[in-house]
């Protein structure tokens, strides 16, 4: 029986309406895709992202997305919702990390640093995964999670070369492949060099559509990047879709 996890999504405001979620999860549920784990990455999200968690279908992450560094110095705003009693429902502290494809400014990307240190020092304290951003900065990501993260890191739509694929690997992290894999040459090479055994699949809804004219993109097309992999790493389809899915209940203990 095939049965699939969107393991990062953005299935919130802006994007989606609290009252749209429902409809989504129906979709996805039609396309065997039984979990989606929702993340919002700026504090103007959370309380949304931990209203999507009554779902049974979602489980939820909640990071700092690295471009807020400009105005955001800490996790507090992560730390502060320890109040909020749907908080037992965050599985990891994501996304955080780098950005150097919007950040140029080098004081800018200092700053990032320091939010993405004190982002994985939370996770450590509270004993949670690490979902990453590291969009055009790879290895200075990775350089500093084998310093200080201490807790179990996900390369959410990571894009790095073989050195930081290899790095990765040797640091037993996991890698998410997102649905345009069908339609980028770079993330196919980045599924191969990282083997099936540490993929997750992943739509980032809205974004990363596997192709061009689905807008915007919802878990329910999770199913399109399993048949490419398959075909890439030449296995059945089921055999495909049981790997992901039990690599990504491993990894955010669901």
């Amino acid at each position: 029986m095939i049965r699939y996890i969107d393991a990062h999504a953005h299935i919130l405001e802006p994007f989606f309406k609290l009252n749209e979620v429902k409809n989504v999860i129906t979709d996805a549920l039609s396309k065997d895709v039984i979990k989606i784990v929702n993340c919002a990455s700026d504090p103007s999200q959370f309380n949304n992202c931990l209203e999507t968690s009554k779902f049974d279908e979602i489980e939820i992450s909640i990071g700092l997305q690295p471009t807020l560094a400009d105005r955001i110095i800490n996790a507090d705003p992560i730390r502060e919702l320890s109040d909020n009693p749907l908080s037992k429902n965050i599985r990891a502290i994501g996304e955080v990390g780098l950005d150097y494809h919007w950040i140029k400014d080098e004081n800018l990307r200092d700053r990032q640093k320091v939010l993405f240190i004190d982002c994985i020092e939370l996770a450590n304290e509270q004993q949670i995964p690490l979902v990453i951003h590291s969009r055009k900065a790879e290895m200075d990501a990775l350089e500093i999670l084998s310093k200080h993260a201490q807790v179990p890191v996900l390369l959410h739509s990571f894009e790095g070369n073989l050195k930081a694929v290899e790095f990765a690997k040797e640091l037993e992290y996991k890698i998410t492949v997102p649905t345009n894999v069908v339609i980028r040459r770079n993330r196919r090479k980045v599924a191969v060099r990282a083997g099936i055994e540490n993929i997750l699949l992943e739509t980032d809804s809205p974004y990363c559509a596997p192709a061009d004219d689905i807008r915007p993109n919802t878990p329910s097309t999770i199913p399109i990047v399993a048949e490419k992999l398959a075909s890439i790493f030449e296995v059945e389809l089921e055999e495909l879709a049981r790997i992901t899915t039990n690599n990504t209940k491993n990894f955010y203990r669901i």
